[in-house]
């Protein structure tokens, strides 16, 4: 019987040689699901998994570390957000019956991802979640050879063909082994954080910006210096996210609600075309103060604008303009005890690559 999966992910879940595609090529799971977006970090959980996302799936697929990685090294996200919207994912997949897999895939000089992914670890390892650690594939396929991780990479970091196609086949392993593994029932509680996607068209006074990719229909509008935008979202305790495009986002945006930040959004696309999506974290607390938030557009020289994924910092790229679709709040938490399951006997949680014939 065919696989019923998921899929949450990055870069390397998009990429036509990209571990996911392979999967699909060599293992022939039904696709029921998919959120996936290039450059964006594990915020893609919470923005594309909505109520019916997991309902229909035996596994969830999650790509995460490479961007999640790059965004903490420039510190523009910290490792507390990363926790929550890794334990947003898993809590909300297993309350709809669906086994989340995590993929750790680290960058090509594998040790600069260490400290991210082994935190990412620690929560799979409590929360009693399946992973998969790309540096054992790694690892495994190298062992007695002379090549080097950097040599199994197409550039700093995706992986090359030959392994994804690894990473893929031990994903199929992986799903298997679980499929035949005895599981215990158990309750848990946990206290899950509320997100809300707030879509602009039509609740901003601004032109609209409309573009339709492969992936992802982008209804949103352009923000222009020298105005000001309200945007009225009621009680709301942190303003996670923006999806933008990141090829018209040339600015340095002024975000006020309850107290004033600076994001920088002064971006650099991947390829040469006017549009390309990009999840964007904001990780900022703002209280709900009038149930308003403003965006207005701020001096190129701010010197508190934090670092952004790839940002520009030249002030000749500082047009002014920034294409956003939506908004990603929290409202809160919701505390949910749910029936859940975990590997009775104590299995391991870690793949564990096998020799071929094992």
């Amino acid at each position: 019987m065919t696989t019923r999966i998921a899929i949450l992910g990055q870069s390397n879940s998009v990429l036509k040689e990209g571990f996911f595609n392979k999967f699909l090529e060599r293992h022939q799971p039904e696709m029921v699901s998919m959120g996936r977006v290039g450059a964006s970090a594990s915020l893609i959980g919470p923005y594309f998994a909505g109520p019916l996302f997991f309902r229909n799936a035996e596994f969830c697929i999650v790509d995460m570390c490479v961007v999640d990685y790059s965004l903490l090294s420039a510190g523009a996200i910290g490792l507390y957000d990363i926790v929550k919207w890794i334990e947003w994912i898993g809590h909300s997949a297993k309350k709809s019956g669906c086994e989340p897999i995590f993929v750790c895939i680290p960058v090509s000089n594998i040790e600069l991802s260490r400290n991210v992914i082994s935190h990412c670890i620690s929560v799979f390892e409590r929360n009693e979640w399946f992973y998969l650690d790309v540096r054992d594939c790694i690892a495994h396929h190298l062992k007695g050879g002379t090549r080097t991780p950097e040599q199994l990479y197409k550039d700093s970091s995706h992986p090359g063909v030959e392994l994804s196609e690894v990473i893929a086949d031990g994903i199929a392993q992986l799903i298997g082994e679980i499929q035949s593994m005895p599981m215990v029932a158990l309750d848990r509680t946990f206290p899950i954080t509320r997100f809300e996607v707030i879509n602009l068209e039509g609740r901003i006074e601004a032109p609209r910006a409309y573009y339709k990719g492969s992936l992802i229909e982008f209804r949103g509008v352009r923000l222009e210096r020298g105005k000001t935008y309200e945007l009225k979202v009621g009680s709301i305790s942190a303003l996670s996210g923006m999806m933008v495009n990141s090829c018209a986002c040339k600015g340095v945006i002024e975000i006020e609600g309850d107290r004033k930040f600076y994001k920088n959004l002064r971006l650099r696309p991947y390829n040469p075309t006017n549009f390309e999506a990009r999840l964007v974290p904001i990780c900022k607390p703002l209280r709900d103060g009038d149930g308003v938030i403003r965006f207005s557009f701020a001096d190129g020289s701010v010197a508190e604008s934090d670092t952004t994924f790839q940002s520009l910092k030249k002030p000749e790229d500082d047009l002014g303009f920034v294409e956003v679709a939506d908004v990603v709040v929290e409202r809160g938490y919701d505390l949910f005890t749910y029936r859940s399951t975990r590997p009775a006997n104590g299995q391991a949680l870690r793949w564990t690559p096998k020799s071929a014939g094992a």
